[in-house]
């Protein structure tokens, strides 16, 4: 008997030698009962610090082996499951061995024996080799809860080491950090993960929704934004109560509060950019403002008595043609010349502006008159769609006239080869919206980011002066109003203006 239990202890020293999983080295003293000790049946109930777990194991007819695993949430739950698993067996005192493994005067564990040969000191050997069989089963157990840690924390710290990198964006981020999620798992090989973020999917490869699954919800600002989810293939053979560990759903909720977090910051440090930005293109429309004041001023004097002297030198019948057609090309440029000089000033707001309770639809009449003309010969169609009973915004009407001109000449230049223009006005109980959308050649992201800077324009030389939406820009925000375009190649541009309601008398 001494020779069988001392093979008994070197093959379970053996074992606990290999880097093999405690479910593992279970599995494996099942075998090795069933060859020392000719048991073709055995069952183990064991708590293992805090799950309690019951494996079987069958020789004949053909080898069986079934685990199941539950968390222990209390010291007595042990000993109910324990009752529960030996009804499960339908055990049998006087046919089978139950051997108890204690710990303190309290029993952690039962070896249960049947249907072995007529050896009868198997009572005997598992009473000796029980006590090192748990120990080493506890014990690699521990190391395996070890490493799980080791993968979970090593997780967190890539983590917030990839959250540190603030050119990062937001979809790079989160492309990074899916990939983490797998590997931190007791499974990673199987595992796969994904992280939903308003509305946008960034997922491991070959992820599969699954029953098999642990969800957390990322909250920003107290409103659910989305969700962290790993999981394993739907034909993954493993108890349920086994495949997820209790860590492993207490990691996946702080991935998704540190996402939260993370998230938040991104968005605020987008946010404080785009702030700088607007800081930015203010500072220099107010520099650009206080020049063009000061060179329109410059300009203006001189310019008139050029216009003046040009147009009064045209009455003189005694010129030849050459010298009639030299002094309408000076006037001409002069005229021009005296529009930018205006438009400057419009831009330095060092115009008067005398605002009155304006009908926005009748000043979109009054724009489309002049220039319906000129759109027909371009083969250009405006449609109107003006909504009635809209309410009047204070506004300066010769400058509300300047946007709305602006703004069709604009969307006439962008369809050479004909098109439609079509102009809105619609309110709500605050504001007033006038809408100018056209069927042009649209404009690139680089173009649109520029269209309202000073002097930027795209066309040719002597076809624009850049100053056309700049001014329309001001006129708007001086208003109250605001100002918004999209626009892709191809696919036209689409103005919105909000303009604020006129207050009514007694408000």
């Amino acid at each position: 008997m001494i020779a069988r239990i001392n093979r008994i202890l070197k093959e379970m020293t053996k074992l606990s030698k290999k880097k093999i999983g405690h479910l593992e080295f279970v599995h494996a003293i099942h075998k090795l009962f069933a060859d020392e000790l000719d048991i073709r049946e055995s069952i183990f109930i064991l708590a293992i610090d805090n799950y309690f777990l019951k494996s079987s194991y069958s020789v004949k007819p053909e080898e069986y082996w079934h685990i199941r695993t539950n968390e222990l949430q209390d010291k007595d739950r042990f000993s109910r499951l324990a009752d529960i698993v030996l009804k499960e067996i339908d055990f049998n005192p006087d046919s089978d061995i139950r051997v108890e493994i204690n710990n303190c005067n309290i029993i952690i564990g039962y070896i249960i024996v049947r249907n072995f040969g007529i050896k009868s000191d198997v009572a005997e050997i598992l009473e000796e080799v029980k006590d090192f069989f748990f120990l080493i089963c506890k014990s690699i157990y521990r190391q395996f809860q070890l490493n799980e840690r080791v993968k979970e924390l090593s997780c967190l710290h890539s983590i917030s080491k990839i959250a540190e990198n603030s050119d990062l964006s937001i979809p790079e981020f989160l492309t990074e950090i899916v990939n983490l999620l797998p590997p931190a798992l007791q499974f990673p090989d199987q595992a796969s993960a994904r992280i939903v973020y308003n509305e946008q999917t960034f997922q491991t490869d070959q992820f599969e929704e699954s029953e098999h699954s642990l969800k957390a919800a990322i909250v920003l600002d107290k409103i659910k934004t989305g969700f962290v989810e790993v999981s394993y293939p739907k034909d993954f053979n493993l108890s349920d109560s086994y495949l997820f560990l209790k860590e492993e759903e207490h990691l996946i909720s702080i991935i998704a509060q540190e996402l939260s977090i993370t998230l938040e910051k991104k968005n605020a440090q987008k946010e404080s950019k785009n702030l700088e930005k607007q800081l930015r293109h203010a500072d220099r429309l107010a520099t650009l403002g206080q020049l063009s004041a000061g060179i329109a001023h410059e300009i203006n004097e001189p310019l008139a008595g050029i216009l003046g002297l040009a147009q009064l030198m045209e009455k003189n019948e005694s010129l030849d043609d050459q010298a009639i057609s030299d002094l309408e090309n000076i006037v001409s440029a002069s005229l021009h010349a005296r529009e930018v000089v205006k438009k400057l000033m419009l831009f330095a707001r060092q115009m008067p502006s005398s605002q009155t309770n304006l009908d926005l639809n009748e000043a979109v009449n009054n724009a489309v008159f002049f220039l319906e003309s000129r759109c027909r010969k371009n083969l250009v169609k405006i449609t109107l769609d003006l909504k009635k009973g809209i309410p009047c915004i204070k506004a300066d009407s010769s400058q509300i006239h300047q946007v709305l001109i602006n703004l069709i000449v604009n969307a006439l230049q962008a369809m050479p080869d004909g098109g439609i223009i079509s102009i809105r006005t619609s309110f709500d109980a605050e504001f007033v919206f006038l809408e100018c959308r056209d069927t042009g050649i649209g404009m690139s992201k680089n173009v649109l980011s520029q269209i309202f800077n000073p002097f930027f324009t795209t066309k040719k030389v002597n076809e624009g002066t850049g100053l056309g939406l700049s001014v329309v820009h001001g006129i708007i925000y001086s208003h109250g109003g605001e100002i918004k375009v999209t626009s892709k190649p191809g696919k036209g541009a689409k103005f919105l203006i909000t303009f604020p309601q006129a207050l009514k008398e007694g408000s």
